[in-house]
């Protein structure tokens, strides 16, 4: 009797315990809990063979004997009942788990993946299979650095992993952190990631959310060499003003000023000569041929600075002047003109861009070239200004002309600087024949 009181009580001890530990707010593992609880009924259920064992031997009563068989059934029910309970919780939170992450994970802009505590891969989203090439199927289970790290940074890679600490103590916040990242067809990639821990089941896993900056990045390059060339082009146009303005100093002391001293004493000699009653010698006609050289030379440097005929005829005029000037000056080449704009489609500030461009790539080509054929274009289509400019020499000696690429940034840098600096594009190269195709173009 002794031995069943103390089997009913320890089975009424168990079941309260059972039943307490199911429903109470006790913060253990799930695992743990029912695993305690199946224990519990296990043990239970042993119990309940020993009595039966003790009963066929006649040591217990059979009303006894039923009591106990009864309150030990009902407790390893309980517990059973529990153990269940709690697992099915597990294994509902757990999927719970998984599904947020994959649903946020669907629903997000940027490249989601989850990997366990070995780095293996369990979460990978619609946007890493777009940014990286990889199907689920392909990532899921494999090391997250060995599928997307070129092998030079995976090292520094898994340094960072690891300090987030394998306990998921803490997490990588603050600024994201820049990785290499290669694409499965190979190509490279510049990625931005972020990453933290999360505790799923005991075991710390790490949720990284990579956005792919390769775009970002190369225009911040491109941002950086355009940078660098304006700077390289102010320089230069700045030396090149310098030089300009050398030019005209020189001519305007060179040429008018001396011609102005020579009509200053034409005119004094013959006053002279009036004011002592002597004849002058000299024909006032030279000092009127004096005087027309020295009203072309101001034209010229007027010109210079500005042709007028911008202001008075327009661009267009001023551009088939230029060319009627041109073939003059040079009869062996030939200029063919297409000026399809209006006047009014060339912006202002643009006019008198074009038209030095014109003119100092015309004269680099007559200094550096050997051509006898010249197109010129100006055109305006979709909101672009355009001016063309094309050598079409057949001049066999242009075969070995084509090898010189470099040097036409150097020869024709002017019409680089004002195109670049007016805030337009430039692009120059030599034709299968060896002439030069400049192209410089304006958003309007």
């Amino acid at each position: 009797m002794e031995i069943l009181m103390s089997v009913k009580t320890l089975s009424l001890i168990l079941l309260i315990v059972g039943i307490g530990l199911a429903f109470s707010q006790i913060r253990l593992s799930g695992w743990v809990l029912g695993w305690i609880l199946l224990s519990g009924a296990l043990l239970l259920q042993g119990f309940r063979s020993m009595l039966s064992y003790v009963a066929q031997g006649g040591g217990v009563d059979l009303a006894s004997y039923n009591v106990a068989h009864d309150w030990m059934g009902l407790g390893f029910s309980l517990l059973i009942v529990a153990s269940m309970h709690m697992m099915r919780e597990v294994f509902a939170r757990h999927r719970l788990a998984v599904e947020s992450l994959r649903v946020l994970g669907a629903t997000a802009s940027d490249a989601n993946i989850v990997t366990d505590d070995k780095g293996v891969i369990v979460v990978w989203n619609p946007v890493a299979q777009r940014m990286f090439g990889y199907s689920k199927e392909e990532a899921q289970g494999r090391e997250l650095d060995a599928l997307i790290v070129p092998e030079r940074d995976r090292s520094e890679f898994r340094k960072a992993s690891t300090r987030l600490g394998g306990d998921a103590s803490e997490s990588a916040g603050g600024t994201p952190a820049e990785v290499a990242g290669v694409r499965k067809d190979g190509t490279a990639i510049v990625s931005e990631y972020s990453v933290s821990t999360v505790n799923i089941d005991g075991r710390w896993h790490a949720i990284y959310i990579f956005r792919d900056i390769t775009a970002r990045k190369q225009a911040e390059a491109q941002i950086r060499e355009r940078n660098a060339a304006l700077e390289m082009l102010s320089a230069k146009m700045l030396n090149s003003d310098e030089l300009d303005r050398k030019k005209l100093a020189y001519g305007l002391h060179e040429g008018l000023a001396q011609t102005l001293v020579t009509i200053k004493l034409e005119v004094e000699n013959k006053c002279k000569a009036i004011a002592a009653g002597a004849a002058y010698q000299g024909s006032p006609t030279s000092i009127v041929s004096m005087l027309q050289g020295v009203i072309k030379d101001v034209e010229a440097v007027a010109t210079a600075l500005r042709p007028s005929s911008l202001d008075d005829i327009g661009l267009l005029q001023t551009i088939r002047w230029f060319c009627r000037e041109f073939d003059r000056e040079h009869p062996t080449i030939r200029v063919m003109e297409d000026l399809c704009v209006t006047e009014e489609e060339v912006p202002e500030p643009l006019k008198i861009v074009i038209y030095r461009i014109i003119e100092s790539t015309f004269a680099n080509i007559v200094r550096y070239e050997s051509t006898d054929h010249i197109a010129l274009a100006l055109k305006r289509k979709d909101g672009t200004v355009t001016v063309a400019i094309d050598d079409l020499s057949q001049d066999s000696r242009y075969a070995a002309a084509a090898e010189r690429e470099a040097d036409l940034q150097t020869r024709f840098g002017e019409a680089q600087e004002r195109a670049t600096l007016s805030g337009g594009n430039f692009r120059i190269a030599r034709g299968e024949a060896g002439g030069i195709a400049l192209r410089a173009s304006w958003a309007v």
